[in-house]
């Protein structure tokens, strides 16, 4: 009697339905259904916006619609893969539900419904005042720009003046030096490497047109793109255990060549450990603000986006009054608070 029932429990049919809990409005959300013990004759999905089904994987014969699919047979048994895509909405965020059908050749039918919460980043920016005064003794910044992600997932950021903004934000002209050395330390290193394995130099080709461009201002054919590239860039660098070693080491001797650099990395890291847990990244903390008199105006632009690169709408800080002593300087992220 036992062991009939353990053999009814072992050939007893399984299903596995995925659909992550949670995903960012603009990415890629996979999905799929796993089975054993049994065999489908067909699957039916149906799901909402802003869900759109781009892929259908392990499908022999299928067929798509606006918000539902077929997949009338499957390649091998077992295993039915999907990939969505999402747009981004209004709302911060919204709820999609996935409805999978699964219909058995011995007429048995299973039903499962997924939901999925798709979420976007919000920047909220508060100015209490237009005052802003610098302590020319410490560096306290009193009058500073509330400035918070009321959304969820990560906001990278860059903070700039607009083009009349009597007062410039400006990269230190030894970041800018050490950054330069680096460059061209990298070059030498990536230049050897491509000699080595010639597979590399085209992927390497299309980093150095990509290092010449500010991600945070790329048109979003150009996010895509840029999407693509590192895919393709991993997609290399794991095809070939040696390559990928040797595209490490290129990078530490070149770090190593420049421990200066090393340390203001070091500086960075510290500000964005103090940003990151707060959803959000600012991309260039260290850069400065002069006061070429003991005040200025500062009119300043937020660049940002998302982990997806989404294009947001600009945020302009208009007519800053900033106070402090002669030649004063100091970074740009001491103009914010930062939270939620």
């Amino acid at each position: 009697m036992s062991k009939t029932l353990r053999s009814d429990l072992l050939h007893k049919p399984e299903y596995f339905v995925y659909l992550p809990q949670e995903g960012l409005q603009g990415e890629d959300i996979p999905s799929y259904i796993l089975w054993e013990n049994g065999k489908i004759g067909k699957v039916e999905l149906s799901f909402q916006p802003p869900l759109k089904l781009a892929e259908i994987f392990n499908a022999k014969s299928s067929e798509k619609g606006d918000c539902t699919a077929i997949v009338h047979e499957v390649k091998l048994d077992g295993y039915v893969g999907f990939s969505f895509k999402t747009s981004k909405v209004d709302p911060i965020e919204v709820e999609s539900k996935v409805e999978f059908i699964l219909h058995m050749v011995d007429g048995k039918t299973v039903n499962e419904t997924k939901n999925i919460m798709l979420f976007k980043p919000k920047l909220d920016v508060k100015l209490l005042t237009t005052n802003v005064e610098i302590d020319p003794r410490t560096g306290y910044v009193k009058g500073r720009i509330k400035i918070r992600n009321s959304g969820r997932g990560v906001i990278m950021m860059k903070v700039a003046e607009t083009e009349d903004s009597p007062l410039k934000v400006e990269t230190p002209p030894e970041q800018r030096e050490f950054a330069a050395k680096f460059a061209e330390d990298i070059k030498e290193e990536m230049s050897k490497i491509t000699e080595e394995f010639p597979l590399f130099k085209s992927v390497w080709e299309r980093m150095l047109c990509w290092d010449a461009k500010e991600f945070i201002e790329l048109t979003a054919e150009e996010r895509t793109e840029f999407g693509k590239f590192i895919t393709d860039l991993a997609t290399t660098l794991a095809s070939d255990k040696r390559l990928l070693q040797s595209f490490i080491e290129g990078y530490s001797k070149a770090l190593a060549k420049n421990t200066e650099l090393v340390e203001r990395i070091r500086k960075i890291i510290t500000v964005y450990e103090s940003l990151v847990s707060k959803d959000l990244l600012l991309i260039n903390p260290l850069d400065e603000v002069t006061l070429p008199d003991e005040s200025g105006e500062l009119i300043l632009t937020i660049e940002y986006t998302d982990r997806v690169f989404h294009i947001y709408d600009d945020v302009i800080i208009p007519n800053i009054q900033i106070s402090g002593s002669q030649g004063q300087k100091f970074p740009i992220y001491k103009l914010f608070e930062w939270g939620k």
